[in-house]
């Protein structure tokens, strides 16, 4: 079974390659790796699964080359389960999906086959989000105002923590990426989508984390990344706030460059207070946009 983070690469990987190569082109798993901030051993099995479904070749001594774009995301089944992701996720923050719901209902209320529904179930509770019951349902994860609350006030705690920690070390060829990144998404916002925007976000935290080199704190903020990734999207309808939000990530990573980790963790808390007050200012705004069909799903046209 795939752990979150590598699920994260795999989807992640699917539209990274899918946006940047044509069939024929070679894959450069360094450059890739520094892209997604992590090392090039989950890049490399996210590989050697896309390479197993067809999307990709392998080559001795040449590496891989992208082989079928069809087959990364556009009409597969990959695609169809990243889309009721996102619709499960949205129907969590909105309130839909409080109770124990058995696999018929969420079959009917989707109008999913089983087989999609259950690879989105099996995401959902490798990231602690859904569990099953002890009878033939399903329980959702709470992630309401307070649950979120919670989540904030344990990472202004930690983050700032991690990068004041004795053993802190920075990656910085992985900081200069991800922050061309930053870069790349502020010039880019209005016709991003919503998941890149997300999963920039998700791994300019984690990529933080990993600095204090302890996994049991990196798996807390995947927890809370996770947890985030339900409810906060909502706020990305607000782009100027997202914009802001990159340019105080870009102004934690050069603290880090330089070597001012005082300066970062600073930064860092003050940047979660932010967030956490634009959150909470203006959820029930987002919420009845959401609710009343304005914001659509990526490559949904029903919304």
């Amino acid at each position: 079974m795939q752990t979150p983070l590598q699920a994260r690469i795999l989807d992640q990987l699917r539209q990274l390659l899918g946006e940047a190569l044509e069939p024929g082109d070679r894959i450069n798993e360094a450059e890739i790796s520094d892209q997604l901030g992590v090392s090039r051993t989950p890049v490399r099995r996210a590989l050697q699964q896309l390479q197993a479904e067809g999307a990709v070749d392998y080559e001795q001594n040449r590496g891989f080359r992208l082989a079928d774009i069809s087959l990364l995301l556009k009409n597969s089944e990959a695609e169809q389960e990243m889309l009721l992701d996102e619709r499960v996720m949205r129907d969590m923050a909105i309130g839909e999906l409080r109770s124990v719901i058995s696999e018929r209902a969420l079959m009917q209320k989707y109008a999913v086959a089983n087989g999609v529904l259950m690879s989105t179930l099996r995401r959902l509770m490798r990231d602690h989000l859904v569990e099953p019951s002890p009878g033939r349902g399903w329980i959702f994860a709470d992630v309401g105002a307070e649950a979120l609350a919670n989540g904030y006030r344990f990472r202004q705690i930690i983050e700032p923590a991690a990068i004041l920690s004795d053993d802190y070390a920075i990656d910085a060829p992985a900081l200069e990426a991800i922050d061309a990144d930053h870069a790349y998404a502020i010039d880019n916002l209005e016709t991003m989508d919503r998941r890149r925007l997300f999963d920039l976000d998700a791994r300019f935290h984690r990529l933080v984390a990993q600095g204090a080199r302890t996994a049991d704190l990196v798996d807390a903020i995947e927890r809370q990344n996770n947890i985030r990734r339900v409810t906060e999207y909502l706020g990305f309808l607000r782009l100027e706030r997202l914009r802001q939000s990159m340019i105080e990530h870009r102004g934690i990573i050069a603290a880090l460059l330089q070597g001012e980790r005082q300066t970062a963790a600073a930064l860092m808390r003050i940047h979660l207070q932010i967030s956490r007050d634009e959150t909470f200012v203006h959820m029930e705004q987002d919420l009845d946009r959401v609710r009343g069909g304005e914001v659509r799903l990526s490559g949904d046209e029903a919304g």
